[in-house]
């Protein structure tokens, strides 16, 4: 296999962060890579190098001329007035019908590739933007995080799209599941180096423990032999007859060293303070509606949530599932309907819109320390930040300076650490890294209180939610199977959906074969078998014609090479001459009539 992206002694830094040191990487030709490391490790660095956004601090990264690269942009660079296929063919110049194929992979129907794009959430735009990319026929992919504002039904579309590819590609994802399904290999990002692994990420994650395992096998070996010789250094090294000895072992302790131990998996750990558990419901919805302005937007039957439920709301983008989280906080008025939860209940909600709106006179440490339940001390505050990936000095950063990511992390921990009866998250996974996120999940799975829940995240849904709500076609179900049940039950209608796209797809194609015949007056099925046999005939014609003339030249040259040689005259052979040359130039003016018509019929079947 041909080698695609060749990286040479590539480095990057930002001042004293080193992201990338003397990194050497081939990559081949679709490879399919996963690419995992912390965050900030330099994931998205890397990739936009490839793409020609950033450049190598030194070094160099030779892409083939045979790579054609497909983006997937983060940006949302739309005309929210514009429909679907309009703003696809103005992007990439792509024909109606090809857009609209193209579109039905990703679950853009006819009728929504109608709509403007401003009717549409953020995860579907997402969906267009995939559209956009593959247009441009790319057979080489980076994918930045594509499972963030993707929903389920969508990501599953996804990845059968990835099964089938044709073409290798990168992707960033801290989704397990996700690097499960679609990739071969794994490329780990880590302390300025890369991994490049041949398999898939469990079997690297696998390798990598087994590598820590072996390496803490190896330091204690050295300990011991450090503290063997460090025995005889302490008995004898003030004795004159052990004096050379003594120094010997000195040297052989000096040149024993060590080797660094890397991350093992799971190796963050979340400790979440003691909520007590409780009996009874914690919640009880009766013909709840949930909407805006009055409008609703979908609606339950009689939903019962005991105590101590962690419950996922699933279902696509747009259909409400936020809509009903900010309900159940008390963000929004019901539409119609009752929901009670029971008395005392105490609420703690997390969503996007919190941080992003973060801007109290607060440092890290202090903002946590007011939000958090009272009488936690502070080094418990601080285990919980450092996990949170707050160390060091970071405590002590004024949260009006924090990043996106870190206001993120920030005002979730701080609605976890009010250890309420009932914890209400939107999205929590989005800007945790691959181990965070997994260390999340198994940290709530103990959680006593009840939990609301929407995430991107498969591995973190599995993990946590051991009951499903549905939010589809405007109602709010409790699904009655487990989330490994859900999501094969998805699988399954995706590939239904695919047959019946390819179905409606050869009956538009079919449909047009009979409008282009129905528009030519020779298309009908007899003219067009009729003119079909006029250009068989035509082009027998032809050939017979080439024959013979190639026959009457090759004549030709024997009675010319017989008069050249010096033969006596031969009234025979002369006039049998004659007829040749008049015989081809006759046979070459058929042919010149013969290939005239045979391209004005093919003209008529075109």
């Amino acid at each position: 296999m041909k080698t695609s992206i060749n990286i040479v002694n590539v480095s990057k830094s930002y001042g004293t962060n080193v992201l990338l040191d003397d990194v050497n990487l081939m990559i081949e030709e679709k490879s399919k890579i996963g690419v995992v490391g912390r965050n900030g490790a330099g994931k998205t660095t890397f990739i936009k190098m490839l793409m020609g956004i950033e450049e190598p601090d030194s070094g160099e990264i030779i892409i083939s001329p045979e790579l054609q690269v497909g983006y997937l942009r983060q940006d949302d660079d739309f005309d929210l007035d514009e429909n679907v296929i309009d703003h696809l063919v103005r992007i990439t110049g792509a024909e109606k019908w090809k857009c609209a194929k193209i579109a039905s992979r990703f679950g853009i129907d006819h009728n929504k590739a109608t709509f403007n794009i401003g009717k549409f959430s953020s995860g579907f735009r997402m969906r267009i933007k995939l559209t956009e990319m593959m247009l441009n026929e790319p057979n080489f992919l980076l994918l930045d995080e594509p499972s963030n504002f993707l929903d389920l039904n969508t990501l599953i579309d996804l990845e059968n799209f990835l099964l089938d590819y044709n073409g290798g590609f990168l992707i960033i994802s801290h989704d397990r599941e996700f690097l499960k399904s679609t990739c071969e290999k794994t490329l780990e990002v880590d302390k300025g180096g890369c991994v490049y692994f041949p398999s898939g990420v469990e079997d690297y994650f696998e390798y990598k423990n087994e590598q820590i395992e072996s390496g803490k096998r190896y330091n204690k070996n050295v300990d011991d032999k450090k503290a063997h010789l460090q025995k005889f250094v302490d008995k004898f090294g003030s004795k004159a007859s052990k004096a050379k000895q003594a120094q010997s072992k000195m040297k052989q302790i000096e040149k024993l060293k060590t080797i660094e131990i890397g991350n093992p998996l799971r190796s963050v750990k979340i400790h979440i303070p003691h909520v007590p558990e409780k009996k009874g419901f914690a919640v009880v919805a009766d013909d709840l509606s949930v909407g805006y302005n009055g409008k609703t937007v979908c609606k339950s039957k009689r939903i019962e949530i005991p105590r101590g439920v962690h419950v996922a709301v699933l279902g696509e983008n747009g259909e409400g599932k936020t809509t009903l989280l900010r309900t159940l906080a008390g963000e929004l008025e019901k539409v119609d309907g009752n929901f009670n939860y029971s008395q005392g209940i105490k609420l703690a909600y997390f969503a996007e819109h919190i941080y992003k709106n973060l801007s109290a006179n607060d440092n890290v440490l202090s903002y946590l320390r007011r939000h958090a339940k009272p009488g936690i001390l502070t080094r418990e505050l601080q285990a919980m930040l450092g996990s949170f990936l707050f160390s060091n000095d970071d405590i002590y950063k004024d949260v009006s300076v924090l990043s996106g990511g870190e206001k993120s992390r920030l005002t979730l921990l701080a609605a976890i650490s009010q250890c309420a009866d009932v914890l209400i998250l939107d999205e929590p996974t989005n800007h945790l890294d691959f181990e965070t996120v997994e260390a999340l999940g198994y940290a709530l799975r103990n959680y006593k209180g009840t939990i609301f829940f929407t995430s991107h995240d498969r591995t973190f849904v599995s993990l946590l939610a051991n009951s499903i709500v549905e939010v589809k076609a405007g109602n709010i179900d409790l699904y009655t199977g487990d989330y490994n049940s859900y999501v094969y039950n998805l699988r399954v209608a995706a590939i239904e959906t695919e047959e019946i796209n390819k179905e409606e797809e050869k009956k538009d194609l079919d449909l047009k074969n009979k409008e282009k015949e129905s528009s030519n007056p020779n298309g009908s099925y007899a003219e067009r078998k009729k003119i079909k046999s006029q250009i068989n005939k035509a082009r027998n014609a032809i050939k017979s014609n080439e024959n013979q003339i190639e026959e009457l030249k090759q004549e030709e040259l024997s009675l010319l090479s017989f008069f050249d040689n010096g033969n006596v005259y031969d009234e025979a052979k002369s006039m049998r001459m004659k007829e040749v040359k008049t015989t081809i130039q006759d046979l070459e003016a058929k042919w010149v009539k013969l290939t005239e018509e045979l391209e004005k019929v093919s003209i008529l079947i075109n």
